[in-house]
């Protein structure tokens, strides 16, 4: 590191933290209802739905949370390219897909912990109902609920994405943004055999196999540390030490919330329905909502153009499993609280990237 950039270093806070500022969206765990390798997919997801909190209030937006759609991901991704579903993938996956096709929220279908192969034999990669759908009465059949896609909706995008790594950078951006996501190295003795106190894993172990969220960083009795967010639900928790590679390999997104735009400001051009979004005004019509089948959901035949697309954008970001062997010396403190209010809250995502596994320990 050189010189400016230690004393860059020393103007950032000894402390920042998201989650005690209250811009940390709820927890997930992805190990239920059946064990499923996403933890690249909450652990990136998990960042890219606090940086749209922080947009949101930075736009002084008060509507409710957006919780993304972890099974709306891994029902069609695969399809495209991008990750191995719940055989695993990387954080670029999410952020890419993001950018390409969107992502809507969570109340457009609940996580089951399967993946795409559950569409194998259908006509398409992912069939309209694999990415967003509502079961109700309707006009045509009201005495019999019936389930039926849902074609037009918000899609939260990625206006782009990147990698970095190191102290400082990883420190400008938090700070600049919001959390990241970022690779970690997990051993047995951290994952299986810890039950309290600080972790100081000393076993050597050089696999960055997990992605986690980070949300701040700290610093105690001359010790650095930092926050960071898991998925195995709220019940794991741990205050740990740790030199586990983790800011060998970072990724960050820009949120892109013009959909909701449309839809929820007080000038909204789109209404709902219990068939989608639709034109509420005239104006709709200069702000064209594209329907589910004009792309993500589209049969093989018909993505050619979006594999190349993809190739193009992965070119000069080429995806690795980040065997790397430097690793920093920066120790990770975990911090859990049983309540809303609790004072130091903070959280790890490790993702195994064969197995992948999620930790998150926010309440």
């Amino acid at each position: 590191m050189s010189l400016d950039e230690v004393q860059e270093l020393e103007q950032l806070p000894k402390h920042l933290d998201w989650c005690e500022r209250g811009f940390c969206v709820p927890s997930w765990n992805q190990h239920i209802p059946q064990y499923c390798g996403s933890c690249f997919a909450h652990g990136a997801m998990s960042s890219a739905q606090d940086r749209i909190k922080i947009a949101n209030t930075r736009r002084k937006y008060t509507g409710a949370d957006v919780m993304l759609g972890r099974q709306s991901f891994l029902n069609c991704a695969p399809g495209h390219g991008l990750s191995a579903g719940c055989d695993g993938g990387e954080a670029s996956d999410v952020y890419e897909f993001m950018r390409l096709y969107g992502l809507p929220d969570e109340s457009c279908l609940p996580y089951n912990a399967t993946d795409h192969t559950k569409f194998h034999g259908t006509n398409g990669t992912c069939p309209p109902h694999g990415y967003c759908m509502n079961c109700m009465y309707t006009p045509e059949s009201k005495k019999v609920p019936q389930c039926f896609p849902v074609t037009k909706m918000v899609r939260y995008r990625a206006k782009s994405h990147g990698h970095l790594s190191g102290e400082l950078a990883m420190m400008k951006e938090i700070m600049k943004d919001g959390p990241i996501t970022c690779g970690i190295a997990c051993s047995d003795e951290f994952t299986f055999k810890y039950k309290a106190g600080i972790i100081d894993d000393k076993t050597g172990f050089m696999d960055i196999d997990h992605d986690v969220e980070i949300v701040g960083w700290g610093e105690e009795d001359g010790v650095k540390y930092w926050h960071v967010r898991n998925s195995w639900g709220t019940y794991w928790i741990v205050r740990g030490k740790n030199n586990l590679g983790i800011e060998a390999d970072c990724a960050y997104m820009v949120p892109d919330i013009s959909d909701e735009e449309l839809v929820w400001e007080e000038k909204s051009v789109y209404g709902g329905s219990i068939f989608g979004i639709v034109p509420f005004k005239d104006s709709a019509k200069d702000h064209p909502i594209k329907d589910t089948s004009e792309d993500i959901t589209s049969p093989e035949e018909r993505l050619a153009a979006h594999y190349l697309l993809e190739t193009e954008s992965y070119a000069t970001e080429p995806k690795t499993h980040h065997e790397d062997n430097s690793f920093a010396a920066l120790a990770i403190m975990f911090f859990v609280s049983g309540c809303v209010c609790a004072a130091l809250t903070a959280l790890i995502v490790l993702k195994f990237r064969g197995h992948r596994y999620v930790y998150r320990t926010i309440p």
